[in-house]
């Protein structure tokens, strides 16, 4: 416990070295910042995570209960005149991480004035691609739960828009209409071992946020053995299309389709890491209601293949899905979310086979925009192929975990 707390309170000062100094610059209205440090406290009966080289489906394991570091994270906005934006989003999550802070995010943003009632956008760097109904604070952190779904979490863990995306909205809302109306389209580059995450350790339901430059996983730990996800292999664009409608600002119906269009038969050799071909295609539905009530439905379907050897195909089928109501009255929150999940061997071997079910339930205090206080309940119910394959364990396991968090925020809000 002392260990983790020394190490947060010395990455700690680092950043709010870096936030002093980003304060200045946003006395002359030069640059806005956001600095939070989220510190929990975790009783777990979960197996060993993925993060620390095991096949557990939580964040944090039995051997880590007890005092954690959540993250500690600072995000700057530099505005370059009117309508471009530079953001960065670093971390530090406490853990055995390659880079002890990393970025998660890093863009170039483009937003023109409106003209004729049509709104574009260009955004060119590192970030997210518009998927998730549920992370929709900044940070890409979720107003409802600690962990995200395992839908959410996955997109944490793999993926990452590394290249340049554009939309063009019409804004029927202005015009006298209920509904606005978006197109998004994007073309990308490493993520060509995206999937094999999920091959390997399957769905898991955490906040982790994977850095743009480190690894997932621990060296030689199988079957992950740890490896950089966000890496060019074949030099293969991939892309995807996606289509949001909202009505009134109270209903968002969200569509995607990923591709990423790796050459599954392409190596690195120094590394000797191969591509997965990864596509996928999402989506779902947000209601708010005038009450304080937000519901979610979400679900992703896809595949991930990769072949070693010519004519050797190895290949899962994934999906997911979701379902959350939250109710929101005063400074509380109180959240509940049911998730079913599986990844699908199309092989001869089950080697990577996961079924299961996850019951989520929160409850969120804000009693300042600097404090947030949650209590949070997670169970998980699975089977995993690879327990049995690589640790001689049951593949069957019930995992939960109650924590509770007490972040504490300065900064802008975006």
């Amino acid at each position: 416990m002392g260990r983790v707390l020394s190490t947060a309170l010395a990455r700690a000062r680092v950043l709010c070295a870096v936030a002093a100094l980003t304060g200045a610059s946003q006395a002359v209205g030069a640059t806005d910042f956001q600095f939070s440090l989220d510190a929990r406290l975790v009783d777990s009966d979960g197996r060993k995570s993925f993060l620390e080289g095991g096949l557990g489906t939580l964040r944090f394991g039995s051997d880590q209960s007890g005092l954690q570091l959540g993250r500690l994270r600072l995000a700057l906005d530099q505005p370059i005149g009117q309508i471009l934006t530079v953001h960065l989003d670093a971390s530090s999550w406490g853990d055995h991480e390659k880079n002890p802070i990393d970025l998660t995010e890093a863009f170039l943003e483009l937003r023109p004035y409106p003209h004729s009632g049509f709104r574009a956008r260009l955004k060119g760097g590192a970030f997210y691609a518009p998927i998730s109904l549920e992370n929709r604070l900044a940070g890409w952190e979720s107003p409802y739960t600690l962990s995200y779904s395992a839908l959410d979490s996955w997109i944490a863990e793999e993926l990452r828009t590394i290249g340049l995306e554009g939309s063009l909205e019409w804004l029927g809302t202005r015009l006298g209409h209920d509904f606005d109306v978006a197109l998004t389209g994007a073309v990308f580059g490493w993520n060509d071992p995206a999937g094999v995450a999920l091959a390997n350790h399957g769905f898991a339901l955490q906040d982790r946020q994977t850095g743009l430059f480190e690894r997932i996983g621990q060296p030689g730990a199988v079957p992950v053995r740890g490896f950089e996800v966000f890496h060019e292999i074949d030099g293969r664009p991939g892309f995807y299309e996606g289509l949001e409608v909202r009505y009134l600002d109270r209903i968002v119906l969200r569509a995607l389709h990923y591709d990423n269009q790796a050459d599954p038969g392409a190596l690195d050799a120094p590394e000797h890491r191969f591509a997965w071909r990864t596509r996928f295609n999402t989506a779902g539905v947000r209601f708010d209601g005038d009450q304080g009530w937000s519901a979610i439905l979400q679900w992703l379907d896809g595949q991930t293949y990769v072949e070693p050897v010519e004519d050797l195909y190895r290949g899962w089928g994934f999906n997911t899905r979701y379902a959350l109501l939250s109710k929101h009255f005063g400074h509380h929150t109180l959240s509940v979310r049911y998730d079913d999940f599986a990844v699908v061997s199309h092989n001869a071997s089950p080697s990577g086979n996961q079924q299961g079910h996850a019951f989520t339930a929160a409850y969120i205090f804000e009693p300042s925009t600097h404090w947030r206080f949650t209590l949070e309940w997670l169970s998980v119910h699975s089977t995993n192929a690879n327990r049995q394959i690589y640790y001689g364990e049951a593949p069957l396991a019930t995992e939960s975990a109650l924590t509770l968090a007490v972040r504490y925020a300065l900064g802008a809000h975006r």
